[in-house]
């Protein structure tokens, strides 16, 4: 499965984050400003991607 830019699929692992039942990646890519979720095991796509779980995690983002 490639990264998934989806703003319905997005919204859907921000909820399972909140329940702390997902192991994938947050990430926000610089360049189209867009939400990426990322299965750990995939290779990055974006270069420029930041991981942001931590950040949301903490209420930053």
């Amino acid at each position: 499965m490639a990264n998934n830019t989806n703003p319905k699929k997005v919204q859907e692992e921000l909820a399972k984050k909140n329940q702390q039942s997902s192991v994938k990646k947050l990430m926000f890519d610089p360049n189209t400003g867009e939400l990426i979720v990322q299965a750990p095991t995939e290779q990055e796509q974006a270069p420029n991607a930041v991981v942001v779980d931590s950040i949301y995690k903490d209420g930053f983002f």
